[in-house]
């Protein structure tokens, strides 16, 4: 059985998080979580931090014998490599994870506490991947989640350089690349979904693909915003594509999502 304290102290050197947010990070249930993770050989080692926010933490991790054998050979994913999202509770969005949850018909019960809502966001956010990558949208697959923890693939090379962000690098085939987009807005809407914050802050530049995250805001059709959330992704994508010579028109994008069959 791993020891609490000299786990923490390991992780502590090999991730190199700041002192002032270590504890709101490696809380305690948190840290039951990871030795859980790693007793139950889903991930093997925790490296270091993919990505750094107010609200979560991203590590790079090493998979497990069972990540290895239960998801790799099933969906064909070669990457040695998993991805931990770890959600902060006390500085998390309260409010703005709230406006999402509510509304959405899938959420009957509305939590109100900052931990239950995080608890939730984490939940849907995998709850939200599953149903994304099932439908063949371009998004990590997700592999585990409990709490305020959430385990997927990790999105990057054989090497484990993680994928830099689109708003970073510009897309490598501006005209394949938006259509991609729309493609995978379409399905996603056609699984009776809409992301709800797209834009280049939260799509990873892949070789020559792209890849959606942050898909925890992503909500039903039926909710109350929806259209409002569709309009302004679309209009997202158009602003910072035109920066690449790429003209399209809000309607007619908006009118080819809506046109997507109901799966």
């Amino acid at each position: 059985m791993i020891d609490e304290f000299e786990f923490l102290e390991k992780i502590r050197k090999t991730t190199k998080v700041e002192r002032k947010i270590e504890s709101e990070v490696f809380e305690k249930n948190v840290l039951s979580i990871l030795i859980h993770l790693i007793e139950n050989k889903y991930i093997s080692s925790i490296n270091f931090p993919i990505s750094k926010g107010k609200e979560a933490y991203v590590f790079r991790a090493e998979k497990g014998k069972r990540l290895l054998e239960k998801f790799s050979k099933k969906s064909g994913s070669k990457s040695k490599f998993a991805a931990i999202k770890i959600y902060m509770i006390e500085t998390s969005r309260f409010k703005h994870m709230q406006n999402y949850i509510k509304g959405d018909p899938r959420f009957r019960k509305i939590p109100h506490t900052k931990k239950e809502i995080v608890y939730e966001w984490t939940k849907k956010e995998f709850r939200n991947l599953r149903l994304c990558h099932e439908a063949g949208i371009s998004v990590p697959e997700p592999y585990y989640f409990k709490n305020n923890v959430l385990v997927m693939d990790f999105i990057g090379d054989d090497y484990g350089n993680p994928a830099p962000q689109l708003k970073k690098v510009g897309p490598p085939d501006p005209k394949k690349n938006f259509k991609q987009l729309i493609r995978d807005m379409k399905k996603m809407y056609g699984i009776g979904l809409v992301h709800g914050d797209l834009s280049e802050y939260n799509i990873l530049v892949n070789g020559d693909s792209l890849v959606i995250i942050d898909v925890g805001q992503t909500v039903s059709k039926e909710h109350p915003m929806a259209e409002e959330f569709l309009e302004r992704d679309v209009n997202n994508l158009i602003r910072y594509f035109s920066e690449f010579g790429i003209k399209a028109n809000k309607e007619d994008i908006i009118k080819e999502i809506k046109s997507a069959k109901r799966r």
